[in-house]
């Protein structure tokens, strides 16, 4: 089965891999992570960025291109959207 992944842990992998290129960076003599800074000073840029980014490493899975397992595992509605990365896209 290939793994899936909601929106939300796509947000915090991206988060983290932010966190892992830059640096910490100083606010008012505060540190703070790079991705976190980012996600709470400028959401936008930040969901901008999580979008291109995600885009590029995963592939959305809805719910008809889902196989009975995932459906029950991931507990998904019919609305619902996945993300896969690329490079599983087709173990089903």
């Amino acid at each position: 089965m290939r793994t899936l992944y909601f929106y939300h842990e796509l947000e915090a992998q991206y988060e983290d891999m932010l966190n892992d290129c830059y640096e910490d960076v100083d606010i008012c003599g505060h540190k703070y992570s790079a991705g976190r800074a980012l996600r709470l000073v400028d959401e936008t840029a930040f969901r901008c960025g999580c979008s291109d980014w995600s885009s590029e490493e995963f592939e959305e899975i809805y719910f008809n291109d889902m196989t009975e397992e995932e459906r029950e595992h991931y507990i998904v509605s019919e609305n619902q959207v996945m993300y896969c990365h690329v490079d599983e896209v087709d173990d089903e």
